[in-house]
């Protein structure tokens, strides 16, 4: 008898989800898509809602409502948290709201038929499920590993109209958390939703991390806009200290700096085994005074030469160069632009909280924006030891106007610190720190077979100022 009521029950259930699939219209789903403001994201955010309004039409479906956030203009956005309160405000009639980025593809039909087969009644938020292997650095060391689970964003990831207006009456409570630093947002929203209502994530595996027929969604890999940047186009400058010479340079030089491209390296002294580094300022910490010294020679070689882009990586960064050409084919260097990997500052504090690109991934900026940041009293640093990548690639691009580019293709940590599924589905640019690892291996597993389109040096090149 018993077991006759649960196939009752269960046919009940399904017979449910069968009648909401059904009747699910795509006018209550909103799809709200973190975008930046810079014009190339602008233009994918845009093709985007018009994909999925096409889309719509051809389902004979009224149109969802598509919101880009970088339209909304609310500071901090891009941490999801701010957008809460004006969500649930705006939207208050809608079912479903479903995140992603500008490079994810929705496939509006399946989203909808997975979304239909969820109670609408039910605190529930679901997408494609990442874990950490071990305790890592980008989530704080945590002790969570394969017991707690984050969306992969670039998947998308659906909540109910009912947990998105609980966790915006926290917000509005003051009850959102406060970090210091905002570095891997899908895990830190993962964190604030099951703190605030215990909720945890659901795994949909047709939210996809590749693209197959039957996904409802995957992120798109990165595509080159052109073929217009070259090794030519760009200068790199390498962050060293006599201290690293002997370990780190011949790293360097071995793997991604032994092709034909303009390059210095710039420390605190030369040797015998660095004859040709220029000579900054250097600190135990912070090395505010050491890169603000790079940006003044490299602002005088971007002038002389007539480079378009200046790269400052440091001395144990690892990345493909041909892949990061690829990537700056899509931004104008005629314009004031800085790329990297977005790391946050109190984000939670309207006032003070900053975003800026963190260092060790590597930095890239437009020539103009070199120029721009070294006028006198622009970016003059506080003091020698502040930190330089939050004060000059955030704080000083703040006051300018600038506002960061994020990629996801640059790694502050090492290929251990992230999910499997995270770097399946990217190309990544770079990876940073040489512990516990072979850094001649990382480059040879992840960058040496896109770099083999570069041509190899006839000799160790060094641009002269």
């Amino acid at each position: 008898m018993k077991l006759l009521t649960y196939f009752a029950l269960l046919a009940c259930v399904l017979f449910i989800a069968s009648a909401n699939a059904s009747t699910l219209e795509s006018n209550k789903v909103t799809i709200v898509v973190l975008s930046q403001k810079e014009g190339y994201h602008v233009a994918h955010a845009d093709s985007m809602r018009k994909s999925i309004y096409e889309q719509a039409d051809a389902l004979e479906k009224e149109l969802p409502y598509v919101v880009l956030s970088h339209e909304l203009d609310i500071k901090s956005s891009w941490t999801i948290i701010p957008l809460l309160v004006p969500l649930s405000n705006k939207f208050p009639d809608v079912d479903w709201f479903f995140f992603c980025l500008d490079n994810t593809v929705i496939r509006l039909e399946k989203l909808l038929n997975i979304l239909g087969k969820f109670s609408l009644s039910q605190d529930v938020w679901f997408g494609h499920m990442l874990y950490d292997r071990e305790p890592t650095i980008i989530h704080h060391f945590a002790q969570h590993t394969k017991k707690f689970k984050y969306p992969h964003i670039a998947s998308g990831f659906a909540m109910s109209a009912t947990l998105l207006k609980r966790l915006s009456k926290q917000v509005s409570e003051s009850k959102e958390p406060k970090t210091d630093f905002s570095i891997d947002v899908s895990y830190e929203f993962a964190n604030f939703v099951l703190n605030s209502t215990a909720v945890k994530l659901h795994h949909v595996s047709k939210l996809c991390i590749v693209s197959a027929s039957d996904c409802a969604t995957y992120p798109r890999f990165f595509h080159s806009c052109s073929s217009s940047v070259t090794p030519e186009n760009i200068y790199f400058a390498v962050k060293t200290c006599a201290k690293y010479h002997l370990e780190r340079i011949p790293v360097v030089k071995n793997s991604w700096a032994k092709y034909d491209l303009n390059i210095g390296y710039f420390s605190d002294a030369a040797d015998k085994n660095l004859r040709e580094a220029y000579i900054v300022p250097n600190t135990t910490k912070g090395h505010c005074a050491k890169t603000y010294a790079i940006l003044q020679e490299a602002s005088k070689m971007l002038k002389k030469r007539n480079f378009d882009w200046l790269a400052i990586v440091d001395d144990d960064t690892i990345f493909s160069v041909a892949r990061l050409l690829n990537l700056l084919t899509c931004y104008n260097p005629k314009h004031s632009v800085a790329i990297g990997e977005r790391y946050g500052f109190r984000m939670w504090d309207g006032h003070h909280g900053y975003p800026y690109l963190t260092g060790g991934a590597g930095v890239v900026l437009s020539a103009p924006l070199v120029h721009l940041m070294i006028e006198p009293g622009v970016c003059t640093c506080p003091s020698a030891t502040t930190p330089d990548d939050m004060y000059l690639f955030g704080l000083c691009l703040l006051r300018l106007g600038v506002e960061v580019v994020h990629s996801s293709m640059f790694h502050q940590a090492q290929p251990v610190d992230y999910s499997h599924a995270y770097l399946a589905s990217q190309e990544p640019i770079s990876f940073h720190k040489f512990w516990s690892v072979d850094p001649e291996a990382v480059y040879n597993d992840w960058f040496a077979e896109a770099d083999r389109v570069l041509p190899i040096a006839a000799t160790s090149k060094h641009t002269e100022l």
